[in-house]
């Protein structure tokens, strides 16, 4: 498929004045890998990105994904519990489940697309024997053994023939980073809505924010697994269409938004603002940016090798676009991140080598560039105790 602009919105079907925010080839189905040779990296599949913009509703999608091309094996690998920034978050949006139930109420959880559970594990464990029913899907899991007692895990994708699996006392619907992997977005909503049948329950949504992306010309947070990118507009626009109304927070210092929904007592469609003018702005300063981080590197290089820190989606795209522009000996010599799972591996496509901040050091890392500026100061501090002090670069700081 080759998208143009009259490419119809996958949720309002708008086809006028749509925007292509971005368009790459060869990048990698997937970022969160841990390849374990250089080869298997190099030579990892690849699609094509066309990220548009619905100018009516304000939904981001990739007009090229092939869902035939995403395989969530063994090998996939996102955990970011190493940083404690990330806990803290965590904790902060399961206590606010948690408080969302009267405290003289029982809680009775169902999470969909709940990876090996860590989240489920952490509200039953935060609810302190409120919890009374924990119930989870995802194809992928395997950790039958760390799940809490009476929890159960359906390894199946949610959908119409799974809302029957959803007990009539659940009051709690969550389902965290899961819909814009999805790109089909009318049947995986209308499935979440379907069991909305009662106002004692709750559906709680969190997912990256497309407009903190362009506002913040966050280039590097367009990658191939996130196929549907939400804004606040866009998420009110959908849920409502499945009578749920709903409203949006900022989380994890904006980059994420987090949607509290229920079943709507409202018929008529909400008023919407969307600001049209942050496709252009993102068009023009992204080219900017890449320039200037291009610039950057070349003159660090000077001093010694490059890390970036983070070997998750931001670190990969960032990596791997930056290689693109730079001659290998002036670029990213290696990629650093604190799960101990992807040390000693290399990322898909670029094949830069992730290592241990030890190991970095070790290596003369002269300069560190930051992929996400939520971790920058307990990486700067963790750099401080170990007596290792390189020039430190923050992207979108």
């Amino acid at each position: 498929m080759t998208a143009d602009i009259k490419t119809p919105c996958p949720i309002c079907t708008n086809t006028i004045s749509n925007s292509i925010l971005a368009s790459r080839q060869n990048i990698p189905t997937l970022q969160n890998v841990a390849l374990r040779s250089h080869n298997d990296a190099v030579n990892f599949p690849t699609g094509t990105l066309t990220m548009m913009r619905c100018s009516n509703c304000s939904f981001v999608w990739n007009a090229d994904f092939q869902q035939d091309k995403i395989s969530y094996d063994d090998g996939y690998n996102n955990d970011v519990t190493y940083s404690g920034y990330y806990v803290a978050h965590l904790e902060k949006m399961a206590d606010r489940i948690i408080n969302s139930v009267p405290k003289d109420k029982p809680i009775h959880y169902v999470e969909v697309g709940c990876g090996e559970a860590g989240f489920l594990r952490l509200v039953v464990e935060r609810a302190n024997g409120r919890c009374k029913t924990a119930i989870g899907f995802d194809p992928s899991f395997t950790g039958e053994e760390n799940l809490p007692e009476g929890a159960v895990v359906h390894k199946t994708f949610f959908g119409p023939e799974q809302v029957k699996l959803v007990p009539d006392e659940t009051n709690i619907i969550c389902s965290r980073h899961t819909i814009e992997h999805v790109p089909d977005v009318h049947s995986f909503v209308s499935a979440l809505a379907a069991p909305m049948t009662t106002e004692a329950r709750k559906l709680f949504i969190e997912t990256p924010d497309a407009n903190w992306i362009l506002k913040n010309t966050a280039f590097q947070d367009f990658f191939y697994e996130h196929c549907s990118i939400y804004t606040p507009e866009s998420m009110e626009t959908i849920l409502n269409e499945y009578g749920l109304e709903s409203n949006t927070y900022a989380a994890y210092d904006g980059q994420y938004m987090w949607t509290e929904a229920k079943l709507s007592s409202k018929q008529s469609s909400p008023e919407i603002h969307i600001e049209q003018n942050l496709a252009a702005e993102y068009i023009e300063k992204s080219t900017s940016m890449l320039d200037e981080w291009k610039r950057f590197i070349h003159e660090r290089s000077q001093y010694g090798p490059i890390a970036v820190w983070g070997a998750a989606s931001k670190g990969v795209t960032f990596t791997l676009l930056l290689s693109e522009m730079l001659k290998k000996d002036t670029g990213i010599t290696c990629a650093i991140d604190l799960n101990e799972a992807k040390q000693d591996c290399f990322m898909p496509i670029s094949g830069t080598q992730i290592v241990s901040p030890k190991a970095a050091q070790n290596m003369g890392v002269a300069t560190v560039i930051i992929m996400n500026p939520n971790y920058a100061d307990e990486i700067e501090s963790m750099t401080a105790d170990m007596g290792w002090t390189p020039k430190i670069a923050i992207l979108n700081d």
